[in-house]
């Protein structure tokens, strides 16, 4: 249980005060920023191994998506910003993006969040984090084919 906790909480980032996913979606900005050539491979991973620890994370934290997990946050985040210039304005507009979608969960995120799945846990952000992509590479696209 404590790999599990360990991996689950993104090495204890989950355990800060005040708001844990805000926290798991920083980190993966840093990771992005840093690891930016590798962010595929590590979006990849974040990704497989929060759906393989979803239901025992459940269970170790004795909570249905408990809010020590931001394995999820670290994933989604990561896909938020895949494939885009890194850019100090873009992925601070993305973070912004990601928390409030993430909070408010409009619509289909909504809809997956209120699943009895264990792997809803990951679905959710990984669904804000194509919103937050899509958003960013559309808005980036018409920033650099605007009239100057």
């Amino acid at each position: 249980m404590k790999l599990v906790k360990l991996l689950a909480s993104f090495y204890y980032v989950g355990y800060l005060p005040w708001m844990p996913g805000t926290w798991g979606s920083l980190a993966a900005l840093a990771i992005a920023w840093f690891f930016n050539e590798n962010l595929v491979w590590l979006t990849i991973i974040f990704s497989v191994t929060g759906f393989l620890i979803c239901k025992p994370a459940e269970e170790a934290f004795h909570a249905k998506d408990p809010s020590r997990f931001v394995l999820d946050e670290v994933a989604g985040m990561s896909l938020g910003v895949l494939c885009l210039p890194k850019n100090l304005i873009l992925y601070a507009g993305g973070f912004i993006l990601f928390r409030v979608l993430d909070v408010w969960k409009p619509g289909p995120i909504g809809w997956i969040q209120k699943s009895k799945m264990p792997s809803s846990i990951m679905w959710d952000d990984l669904l804000v984090g194509v919103f937050v992509n899509l958003f960013l590479q559309v808005a980036t696209r018409f920033a650099i084919s605007a009239p100057r």
